[in-house]
């Protein structure tokens, strides 16, 4: 039976259904967060991937990131501060998980844990649908979901450890994880430590904000020279489990990561840090209440203490969530059928967000000597209770579910999320499924701001709202071989995008059409080849700022007035075309090879204040792994990844201006289970 649970909490193996599709000798790929219950993915009430741990080690996967950039629909875009996720065409539209608890934040929707700030090390697998999910998680659950799986003592019974340095740029780490099964009991913690890559871009505009007096700094005390210091990132992980009773869980995760600027227009660059330390504390209950009904709770609480240096000036937002739900289950005609009901509450209070009004590269000039941009910081709380419901139903080789969910905002809007699908396994070989669903995610921080000053009306709190019809066709006629196409439809309204240059947009629609094309075959024993392929286009009007392009002071009061600029772009939906060729292969018993050759199409760059438009071409990168276990000593294992092997010269879309894109680097890692 596949149903959709309506709420957050992982199913545990217990959960597990009988009639999971596999074949002999196959690894099934389990999946939670589609229906609240393990299943495989291709089961799954939703378009799925899952990254198991044998893929994070032997495909050289140390990232989120990297994990995601292999998956189709997927572009991992490199910016300054670290990656900006695209997903079908859809810029920051993942909700992140880990262990079904938000990584997210409400006063920031382009800061993502995809680089090193979120260790893989304890991670036993990455659950990934492609598709909304607001009826399953609320709010936020846009385009798709990522949820990041720890492991647990039932994975690990004794200790593991691991050290890896990189070249060039001198970054090392190291991570110990501890586990132990006790039966009845069992209980997991890790920590992983690691110094990044400084950033070698200098910053030449070292002063700015000065001593708070109103004004810049003079330009003859504004320049000088400065280089960011080292990276660093601390990742805590534990949790404790008692008979699939009450499990405990939680997180700390903390890092300092300084990046240069830069705007290629003016000749300008500056220096920026981002810490952001994240932590969790979760608690799970089960209790079956008869033979086929059960009450399940979960509760959490989160934080984020942010810290954001811009030059001279320092900014410190902060978010606080508590989040608590119960949810009812029960199994109707003789288990065909599956009926879930619940509530959920949260809330989340937010201090010192910083909203950006102004082009912060437009004032460093050497002609400002007056005017610092507006930043505005702001504090609000805000509560949501959600009401759910779903009915799932077996018939024959077809399963069908549907479901709402009734989110009430005492800020925003509120809002009513649905979904229904088929998934129709004719045979062993074939499958097919047709899905549609509705996801909503909350305004920006910037649309907070009363707007009347600068001539607009107030923006009002209606959710961005997304529409997706996806339909998938699998054939695995045996375990060596498999070919799944797909397309989607997303239909998006009332959408507004938070520009560096030009502030936010006004609202807009649009519809996003692709096809996502998987295949995998092995044509020998102990080589596997595979590939996927992303295309799309969008149709809908192009985006629509104001952004403030100048000030006019009144010579006789003193008063002043700004002055904005209309301006047009195209809807950004990064590359239209993504590939990915895979390789994998093991000559031997404790060696594998994998090689992966990737392609992003071109990208379109905004740049109001440039001549011409500017775009990068389309480039094709190669990264390589050898993974050796059992190197002399048992348990001892090696890694050698290469990335960007052929060192291609390239550039990418940065903040201001176009960036360099990865260099060619290698990575060597040392483990051992003890």
């Amino acid at each position: 039976m596949i149903g959709c649970f309506l709420s957050p909490p992982p199913a545990r193996s217990s959960d597990r259904e009988d009639t999971l599709l596999m074949f002999v000798g196959e690894e099934l790929d389990v999946l939670s967060i589609a229906s609240r219950r393990e299943e495989s993915a291709r089961q799954a009430p939703a378009v799925a991937t899952v990254v198991t741990r044998e893929m994070i080690e032997t495909r050289g996967i140390f990232t989120l990131s990297d994990a995601l950039s292999q998956t189709p629909g997927f572009y991992m875009a490199r910016q300054e501060w670290g990656t900006r996720p695209y997903l079908r065409g859809v810029p920051d539209s993942v909700l992140f998980l880990y262990d079904t608890v938000p990584m997210n934040s409400d006063f920031t929707k382009s800061v993502h844990p995809l680089d090193d700030e979120l260790s893989l090390a304890p991670v036993k697998r990455i659950e990934i649908i492609r598709g909304p999910g607001s009826v399953l998680w609320g709010p936020d659950a846009f385009a798709g979901i990522v949820n990041v799986v720890p492991m647990t003592g039932k994975d690990l019974n004794g200790v593991a450890t691991g050290a890896d340095y990189s070249a060039p740029g001198d970054a090392r780490g190291a991570y110990v994880n501890a586990g132990h099964d006790g039966g009845a009991w069992d209980g997991f913690i890790s920590l992983t430590g690691r110094e990044g890559i400084a950033d070698d871009q200098a910053g030449n505009v070292t002063r700015f904000w000065g001593d708070g007096s109103g004004a810049p700094v003079p330009p003859e005390d504004r320049y000088g020279y400065a280089r960011a210091d080292r990276p660093y990132f601390i990742d805590i992980v534990g949790n404790a489990n008692v008979r699939d009773l009450a499990t405990l869980s939680g997180r700390y995760s903390d890092y300092s990561w300084p990046y240069a600027m830069k705007d290629e227009e003016q000749q300008q660059a500056w220096l920026e840090n981002r810490s952001t330390p994240v932590s969790y504390v979760k608690l799970e209950s089960k209790k079956n209440v008869a033979l086929n009904s059960a009450l399940r709770f979960t509760g959490y609480y989160s934080s984020v203490d942010a810290e954001q240096q811009v030059i001279d000036l320092s900014l410190a937002p902060s978010e606080r969530t508590a989040y608590t739900e119960l949810m009812y289950d029960q199994k109707i005609f003789s288990g065909k059928g599956l009926f879930t009901t619940g509530t959920a509450y949260r809330s989340t209070q937010v201090s010192n967000a910083p909203v950006w009004d102004s082009y912060l590269p437009g004032y460093l000039v050497p002609e400002n000597e007056t005017f610092l941009p507006s930043i505005s910081e702001v504090d609000y709380e805000t509560r949501l209770w959600s009401v759910f419901g779903q009915y799932a139903h077996k018939i024959g080789r077809t399963d069908v579910s549907f479901g709402l969910r009734h989110d009430a905002h005492d800020f925003y809007d509120d809002s009513l999320s649905y979904n229904c699908g088929i998934v129709w396994s004719p045979s062993t070989e074939w499958g097919v499924k047709l899905l549609y669903g509705t996801a909503y995610r909350t305004p920006y921080t910037s649309q907070l701001l009363d707007k009347q000053e600068a001539g607009f009306e107030d923006i009002h709190t209606s959710l961005e709202e997304i529409n997706t019809v996806n339909a998938e066709v699998s054939w695995r006629p045996d375990r060596r071989f498999g070919l799944t196409l797909g397309g989607f439809v997303n239909h998006i309204s009332n959408h507004v995008a938070d520009n560096a240059y030009a502030g936010l947009s006004d609202p807009n629609s649009q519809k996003i059409y692709g096809i996502e094309l998987e295949g995998v075959v092995s044509p020998v024993e102990h080589l596997e080849l595979s590939a996927n392929l992303t295309a799309m286009r969008n149709t809908g009007p192009d985006e629509v700022y104001r952004y403030e392009d100048g000030i006019i002071i009144d010579p006789v009061d003193g008063s002043s007035e700004t002055i904005y600029t209309e301006l047009n772009y195209p809807f950004d939906t990064g590359p239209d075309r993504l590939v990915n060729f895979m390789a994998k292969w093991e000559p031997f018993k404790r060696v594998s090879l994998f090689c992966r050759t990737g392609y992003t199409a071109s990208i379109d760059m905004v740049c109001p204040t440039c001549v011409t438009s500017e775009s990068t071409p389309g480039v094709w990168l190669t990264d390589m792994a050898m993974t050796y276990r059992d190197i002399g000593i048992f348990g001892l294992d090696a890694g050698v990844y290469l990335n960007n092997v052929t060192d291609k010269d390239y550039q990418v879309p940065g903040t201001y201006s176009l960036i360099d894109g990865e260099p060619f680097s290698v990575r060597v890692l040392l483990k051992r289970a003890w």
